[in-house]
């Protein structure tokens, strides 16, 4: 077993010029990992967990690549739901490892669970900078399987978000938003198009996690903050989370944004109706909406999001998945293997792309033309190339940090939110208290083990 090597610098070039960088690395299958390659396996196998059927099918595809290298090598692949998995997990590795698999797929939300007390993953740290692999993968991704400076999963997907428009209302209305570089620009131009139920944004759907918590935490790490500090602090009570917060209800105020919100076909309904005629979100989002209001296609299209504050960056991210080594798994070698043929090549992020229709998070995959052909997805948006778009946003993508109390953001969040949707706190006072009130928890939980 490999030993750990020192901390990859989490710092990544912040550049509004919109270039993807593609690092100059070397073949995946070179250094130790060729080697185990190429050993003779003599019949052993490979577990791995999935929670979602896209991936699954994903792995499977990968599965056929994977018995060309290693034909005495059996791959296993099951499928459970989500949070089932996250916990069974938690269960064996608290209970000595037995019955873990090889590999297995972490939602990011998820992680948190794991990294108070012993992690039971295996670091990657030191199998990626034996095959030349340290700086492939977007920087702003891997930070959300990144712990103390370990690297613990591999992501699937860039999750690199956008603004989307009806450019047939907005060119319409003499209003040509590719120029509108800020969100100060933007939101005065947009107010043009506001009215009775007429509105530019929804208001955030996902009243599970707190009404507008998501849209805070999609905000605040466009304008360079975080949830979580570098060091594991909490960290949204600053210039960046009020400009964040400031931002949105200023737009509930104007009627950019929406105050109500709508779940499923009620959702999509609104822009049918012409209700929301713009949105921000990673490419998932964009898969929804052609696939829920396909009567819109050819009159939407994308840009970056525009800046606001001063540490601000042309996208944000929300969601993920990362592919991870068990640490109780007896054949990590080939593990990595799996992993790297997965995760790692440019080819396979195509395959991925394909079967998925996820855009990579790997930087040096993402001008393979398999990513920039046409889909129902590009001809939703009038022919244009998403794929260029989101290959060039992956590159400054902001970090997500994790820490293990991550989760307790968002109870404290709720116990003030109608306060602040009544106008009861302003939003300096309400971040104020939020983190007053995650402070206390965090410290609870932790006298309690």
């Amino acid at each position: 077993m490999r030993k750990n090597c020192s901390a990859i610098s989490a710092a990544i070039a912040l550049t509004f010029a919109l270039t993807a960088c593609t690092p100059n690395v070397g073949d995946p299958a070179s250094g130790e990992s060729k080697k185990a390659e190429q050993a003779t396996t003599g019949g052993k196998k490979l577990t791995l967990w999935v929670f979602a059927e896209p991936h699954k099918r994903f792995f499977e595809a990968i599965k056929e690549d994977f018995k060309k290298k290693q034909p005495e090598v059996t791959v296993e692949i099951n499928l459970m739901e989500g949070t089932a998995l996250a916990d069974k997990y938690l269960v064996i590795s608290k209970s000595g490892g037995d019955g873990a698999p090889d590999l297995i797929d972490i939602e990011q939300s998820q992680f948190p669970k794991f990294i108070r007390g012993d992690i039971p993953f295996e670091p990657l740290n030191d199998y990626l900078k034996s095959d030349n692999l340290t700086d492939v993968m977007s920087k702003g991704r891997q930070a959300l399987y990144t712990f103390n400076d370990k690297q613990y999963g591999i992501e699937h997907a860039a999750t690199a978000s956008a603004l989307y428009y009806r450019k047939d209302l907005f060119d319409k209305a003499g209003i040509n938003v590719a120029e509108l570089h800020t969100w100060d620009q933007f939101t005065e131009q947009a107010k043009k198009l506001v009215g009775d139920k007429k509105y530019i944004f929804p208001g955030n759907s996902t009243t599970k996690t707190g009404g507008d918590q998501t849209y805070f935490e999609l905000f605040i790490k466009q304008e360079g903050g975080d949830i979580v500090t570098n060091d594991g602090q909490p960290g949204f009570n600053t210039p960046e989370g009020q400009t964040a917060l400031k931002r949105m209800y200023a737009w509930k105020k104007d009627g950019i944004m929406d105050k109500n919100y709508y779940d499923g076909p009620a959702y999509w309904d609104q822009f049918k109706k012409g209700n929301y005629i713009a949105a921000f979100g990673p490419d998932w989002w964009v898969n929804l909406l052609a696939d829920n209001a396909p009567e819109l296609e050819g009159k939407w299209a994308a840009v970056p999001m525009p800046l606001g504050g001063p540490k601000s960056v042309p996208t944000t991210v929300w969601g993920g998945t990362g592919l991870m080594i068990s640490k109780f798994s007896k054949n990590k070698e080939l593990a990595w293997e799996f992993l790297k043929l997965a995760q790692l090549t440019p080819e396979n992020s195509v395959k991925r792309f394909q079967i998925v229709n996820l855009f990579p998070a790997l930087l040096t995959s993402v001008k393979e033309k398999g990513l920039h052909e046409q889909s129902k997805y590009t001809k939703y948006f009038s022919g244009q190339d998403l794929g260029d778009l989101y290959g060039k946003l992956v590159a400054v993508a902001p970090n997500q940090n994790q820490a293990w109390w991550r989760t307790l953001f968002a109870d404290a969040w709720n116990k003030y939110r109608f306060d602040l949707e009544e106008g009861k706190l302003t939003p300096e006072q309400f971040l104020q208290k939020v983190d007053d009130e995650l402070k206390q928890l965090i410290k609870k939980n932790e006298t309690a083990g």
